[in-house]
């Protein structure tokens, strides 16, 4: 993705169809699970906020949850509509990176990265059958490096 600042205030955006595609992709399938609602996948997506008062984390998750949800389902719609971009404003780039963060929030969960210890949890090998979901993670990595640079440069 290359993202370059425009004079109006806009970013223009260009994103390979490839990577297009694995947003596309990823987007959709997400936005099944986070409708289904009872997916293990999607616990750091909707985090417990009170580890040792199930009374008053039961009471935030019913004020919060729902408004949650709708928020993570409409930065996922945007993702899986990226192609129709060419410019964006800057308010627009932060969904876009919201959608991408909780993509990859989501695969963290799938391969199992310990928040704490990111940079040592176990990275598939080539032959591993979790090796693509690996360099996908990476690319989510690298493209929000990407869009936090060109907001602030």
């Amino acid at each position: 993705m290359v993202i370059t600042p425009i004079d109006n205030g806009l970013f223009k955006i260009d994103i390979p169809d490839w990577q297009i595609q694995i947003f596309h992709n990823l987007a959709e399938e997400l936005q099944a699970i986070i409708s289904d609602g009872n997916n293990h996948l999607t616990s750091r997506l909707f985090p417990v906020a009170y580890q040792s008062d199930t009374s008053a984390n039961a009471e935030y998750e019913s004020l919060t949850h729902d408004d949650l949800r709708q928020s993570h389902l409409s930065s996922l719609k945007l993702l899986a509509e990226i192609s129709t971009y060419s410019e964006v404003s800057e308010k627009l780039l932060i969904e876009i990176m919201q959608g991408i963060n909780i993509l990859r929030l989501v695969l963290a969960a799938r391969l199992e990265i310990d928040d704490e210890e990111s940079e040592n949890s176990p990275q598939a090998s080539e032959d591993h059958p979790d090796h693509n979901l690996w360099l996908i993670f990476h690319l989510l990595g690298e493209t929000l490096s990407i869009i936090i640079d060109s907001i602030n440069p």
